[in-house]
C-alpha cells in the first residue's frame, strides 16, 4: 500500500483522498484509499477477536462493493441486522452460504478486495461450510 494511503487515520478521510486520486487519474491509489477505509472501519470495533474481525472487514468490503460506482455510499443493512441477531460469525456463515457472496465477487476483484470477500474470509479462519448450509 502507498505511503500516502497509510498515513490516513480516518475511513471518512480515506473516502476523501480516493475521490481525489480519481479525478486526477489514479485509480490504483483510490482502490488503495477504499481498502484502507475497510481495514481502519473495522479496527474500530473493539473487543472482538481476529476471525471476527476478518469478517467485518469482509462486511465493510461487501459494503464498498454495493458503493462501488454509485454517487452515495451504501450500507448492507441487512447483514448488520442478522450481525445484532446472531453474532458476526455466524453471519459471515449465511452469507457464505447466499447469493450475497456471488453478487459482489467481481466488484471485490475489481477493487482488488477479493482476499476480503465472504468466501475467502470463511477459507481463512477455517469456517465450517456444511454448518451454514
Amino acid at each position: 500500500m502507498h505511503e500516502l494511503v497509510l498515513r490516513i487515520k480516518k475511513p471518512e478521510l480515506c473516502y476523501v483522498f480516493a475521490d481525489n486520486a480519481t479525478k486526477r487519474g489514479h485509480e490504483d491509489l483510490a482502490k488503495q484509499a477504499y481498502r484502507r477505509a475497510v481495514d481502519l472501519r473495522a479496527d474500530e470495533h473493539e473487543g472482538v477477536s481476529e476471525d471476527e474481525r476478518l469478517a467485518l472487514k469482509a462486511f465493510y468490503a461487501y459494503e464498498e462493493a454495493l458503493s462501488w460506482g454509485q454517487r452515495k455510499r451504501k450500507r448492507a443493512t441487512g447483514t448488520w441486522q442478522m450481525v445484532t441477531r446472531l453474532g458476526i460469525l455466524p453471519t459471515l456463515q449465511k452469507r457464505v452460504a447466499g447469493k450475497q457472496a456471488d453478487e459482489a465477487r467481481d466488484t471485490l476483484r475489481e477493487l482488488k478486495m477479493d482476499d476480503y470477500s465472504f468466501d475467502a474470509v470463511a477459507r481463512t479462519i477455517g469456517l465450517n461450510f456444511e454448518a451454514a448450509a
